[in-house]
């Protein structure tokens, strides 16, 4: 690749294959935890290529299946609440909340890795509270049920969170595409198990309804996600990852186009300052860990 320029555009495209996803979501008429399921599946089999290609150069230990198998714990849990926040808040609230990952992740470093926080990133950590608070108790949706929406999506943030976590060790040795095509393969066994245990319908769904499936898995997430990783190999780290602010504001552009759903100025406001907040975060980030490369790959991308 020659051109920066064109990475950029690659780069820009797989954040609004990302940001569909909580549309298809919404469009397919399926219950959540059963769209995660299949979203998860069919990841899964669409990166045994890859994964099969990986093998050549890595094998997966014990050890190895014992992360993938907790990153992919992670993962469901963080779908199955973040796919049922969308049948509650609004697209914007949900989107803006989920991928206040980052903060969560900081938080965690902090206390679990001793990763303290720079005097900025603390401002960031306060500026990105403080917008969620105001996402959670904004919005057009009705209180309780707006609330308990916007509680579940937060709840998805620091899941990812600690898939991001555990990710960030397993990755130190396995490659995207083995790491992708084995933690997605987990994250599916997790969400069937869920979709069993709440009797949510796994067949029977319209021809429109397994579209939006197969195009969850293949857009926003094989496309979507590996465009940003790709990225990494020709950007650095820092621009990759506030790329991903972009998300919120390409769902919410979505939700107004096809589901006519305008934000309320209260999510609009939170959503700055949580943004604001992210942002500063990051650069405490990308000034820890330049060389992060390949390793900061996909699953920086929640949603």
């Amino acid at each position: 690749m020659n051109s920066r320029v064109n990475v950029r555009v690659i780069m820009v495209l797989g954040v609004f294959a990302i940001s569909g996803a909580a549309i298809l979501i919404r469009q397919a008429q399926a219950e959540p935890i059963a769209i995660a399921f299949y979203r998860m599946a069919f990841a899964a089999v669409l990166m045994v290529p890859w994964a099969v290609y990986d093998l050549r150069q890595a094998r997966l230990t014990a050890a190895s299946w014992r992360v993938l198998v907790l990153a992919g714990f992670f993962l469901a849990l963080h779908f199955a609440l973040w796919n049922t926040s969308l049948f509650y808040t609004s697209v914007t609230s949900s989107v803006v909340l989920v991928t206040t990952q980052p903060v969560f992740v900081t938080v965690f470093g902090a206390l679990l890795l001793g990763e303290i926080p720079t005097r900025r990133a603390w401002v960031g950590l306060a500026l990105a509270i403080s917008g969620s608070a105001v996402v959670a108790l904004g919005g057009n949706s009705e209180g309780a049920s707006r609330l308990a929406g916007n509680v579940m999506a937060l709840g998805g943030a620091i899941m990812a969170a600690g898939y991001f976590l555990v990710g960030r060790v397993a990755r130190r040795t396995i490659p995207v595409g083995l790491y992708g095509a084995s933690v997605y393969g987990c994250s599916a066994l997790f969400l069937l198990i869920a979709a069993l245990i709440f009797r949510q319908p796994l067949t029977g769904y319209s021809g429109d309804t397994w579209r939006s499936l197969f195009l969850l898995a293949l857009v926003s997430t094989v496309l979507g996600h590996t465009s940003l990783n790709w990225a990494l190999k020709y950007l650095p780290t820092s621009m990759v990852s506030v790329s991903i602010l972009g998300e919120p504001l390409g769902a919410t552009i979505l939700a107004v186009i096809l589901l006519q759903e305008l934000p309320a100025l209260l999510e609009v406001f939170g959503g700055i300052l949580i943004i604001a907040g992210i942002l500063m975060i990051w650069q405490q980030g990308s000034a820890q860990d330049p060389q992060d490369g390949e390793a900061g790959g996909t699953e920086k991308a929640s949603s």
